[in-house]
């Protein structure tokens, strides 16, 4: 049986931070928002943004990590696993 993407990047998230990463923090918006202030306190600026404000019946997120002018950015329709597929790439290429 495959891995889902939320178990993806747990792993991922885990390779790079240890033991430090909030559980579930690729399905549960609490510990991704935990996850986003262990990436600040590396001296990442992090910015949420709905994609979709108006609607009614349609959700995608925006991640952004900024660090040094570079910027992490990843979208999907979880919030968390927007937070945690940016994050991956923000840690990876730190």
């Amino acid at each position: 049986m495959s891995e889902s993407i939320p178990e993806i990047l747990e792993k991922q998230l885990k390779q790079h931070l240890g033991e430090a990463v909030p559980t579930h923090a690729a399905n549960n918006i609490n510990a991704a928002l935990e996850l986003s202030e262990i990436l600040e306190a590396k001296g990442f600026f992090f910015q949420l943004k709905d994609l979709c404000p108006k609607s009614q019946n349609e959700t995608k997120w925006r991640a952004i990590f900024l660090k040094d002018g570079k910027k992490f950015s990843a979208d999907d329709p979880q919030s968390s696993v927007a937070i945690c597929t940016a994050a991956v790439d923000a840690l990876a290429n730190e």
